[in-house]
């Protein structure tokens, strides 16, 4: 839109936002998807992006690196440091080697290949020291939704280096929710639309050059051909290759094909792709269970690895004297109710005695096949620029290495705005010869601000 061109926002449901939204339930803002949290923190890509486009938000910072809970207790991290006690001499040790190796040392090419979980065993006895491994296993599954033998050791490096370049994680003040609204506060601004209930039926293309997309009002029926020169996607390869060929990807197809157990040519079929999944619990509680703003990940459960509760930043997220916390983790089965068991079990042993009384649970949402956490897996995200000229994609299957959640997406945007810029053809060649002119990439910042995580959270957790 600052580019003159007139924007069109079509969304399927009856609320924008897709999962970094929430709705108001009894009083509680519970997320469609997101946990209230944006990883880089007020420092991030996500937050430099609001603030370049005037959106007014608040992020309140985490206050500590993290707290763990293992050995059925809760141990407070304010930084790095904090976790030798619950690793104790020997496995604290055996950290502050992997820390060299993983951000002193270059990985070989083999290396960098490597899944985490191999790369771990080659330089320490994993049976010796379950501790350290549960700590890199809860904050894969809490932060990137994957096991540690499906992400490679090289994404798990640079993401965690921009982790900890970028700052401390923060919740958002009002929820996602609160972004949201804001945002589409900016569309009608610059006299954008955004059709609702909207569904796309099939992208059209001539020559192969996008034309247009197809949209049916799912209230009415009517069906509307709107004429456009550039279509962004934002639904994931698999969805947008569909429309190409006007056909439309259903949720219940892609489980079945997915979970399906023989290994038949349509479960192995080109429109198949790996995502993240996971399950989200949400809990009101009259109890505190963490003491912080930031993750408690957990070392010692069954499934939950890792939890917030963000009334701690923002108690308007819920009644008033009430606690809101949310649950994440990797979906391991292809047996949902038995995956909400053992999240259930995990709260009872966390809460212990007072979360049958005192606790209430409000949602248990999956997020697989066409709703997942992410439409494609940390690191094997694809190309924004696809093969038909004038369609681009953004989004949660587009992050570029290093990006994780909503951080990734909104760098996936600025991708895509570079790429916008290039097909000015003066633009381009200036970029050409001086990489630094390309405006809307955000880089890290220094590397010296990972030097504050020994010892505490970087963020503005102590500012009013």
């Amino acid at each position: 839109m600052q580019r003159g061109k007139h924007v069109v926002v079509v969304e399927r449901l009856p609320h924008s936002g897709g999962r970094f939204t929430a709705k108001n339930f009894h009083g509680v803002q519970v997320s469609t998807g997101a946990v209230h949290m944006v990883p880089f923190g007020s420092s991030g890509v996500l937050s430099h992006m609001l603030r370049r486009l005037n959106v007014p938000h608040r992020l309140y910072d985490a206050d500590v690196f993290g707290s763990f809970h293992v050995h059925g207790r809760q141990y407070r991290s304010r930084g790095l440091l904090g976790v030798a006690r619950f690793l104790g001499p020997r496995q604290f040790a055996w950290f502050l080697r992997l820390g060299y190796l993983m951000f002193f040392r270059p990985l070989s090419a083999q290396e960098r290949q490597l899944p985490f979980d191999l790369w771990l065993a080659r330089h320490i006895n994993v049976e010796r020291n379950p501790q350290l491994v549960a700590f890199f296993a809860s904050i894969s599954r809490f932060a990137l939704s994957l096991e540690l033998s499906q992400v490679s050791t090289a994404e798990v490096v640079r993401t965690t280096k921009n982790m900890f370049r970028f700052g401390a994680p923060a919740i958002v003040e009002g929820g996602c929710g609160a972004i949201t609204h804001q945002l589409e506060k900016i569309i009608e601004t610059y006299d954008g639309e955004i059709m609702l209930s909207s569904e796309v039926l099939g992208i059209e293309q001539e020559q192969g050059h996008v034309t247009g997309v197809l949209v049916k009002n799912k209230t009415t029926g009517e069906e509307l051909l709107l004429r456009a020169p550039l279509v962004v996607s934002d639904i994931g390869p698999r969805a947008t290759n569909a429309l190409l060929q006007q056909r439309r990807i259903k949720q219940s197809d892609v489980l079945k094909q997915k979970y399906a157990e023989d290994h038949s040519a349509l479960a192995r079929s080109s429109d198949d792709v790996q995502e993240a999944v996971g399950l989200k619990v949400h809990i009101l509680s009259d109890v505190s269970l963490i003491p912080h703003k930031g993750i408690m990940y957990c070392l010692d459960t069954k499934r939950i690895a890792g939890m917030v509760q963000p009334t701690n930043s923002d108690p308007s997220l819920a009644p008033a004297g009430k606690h809101l916390l949310i649950s994440h983790q990797v979906i391991q089965s292809n047996n949902v109710e038995e995956e909400r068991a053992l999240a259930l079990a995990d709260l009872r042993s966390m809460f212990g005695e007072t979360f049958d009384q005192h606790c209430q649970v409000l949602t248990m949402g999956t997020y697989r096949g066409e709703w997942p956490v992410n439409r494609v897996v940390q690191g094997e995200d694809v190309q924004s620029r696809l093969q038909v000229e004038g369609l681009y994609l953004v989004g949660d299957a587009v992050k570029p290495s290093g990006y994780l959640m909503v951080e990734g997406v909104a760098q996936s945007v600025n991708n895509f705005l570079d790429l916008l810029d290039d097909l000015d053809r003066e633009q381009a060649r200036a970029r050409k010869a001086d990489r630094r002119l390309r405006r809307n990439v955000m880089s890290p910042p220094s590397r010296l601000n990972a030097v504050r995580w020994l010892w505490k959270a970087p963020g503005n957790a102590g500012k009013p």
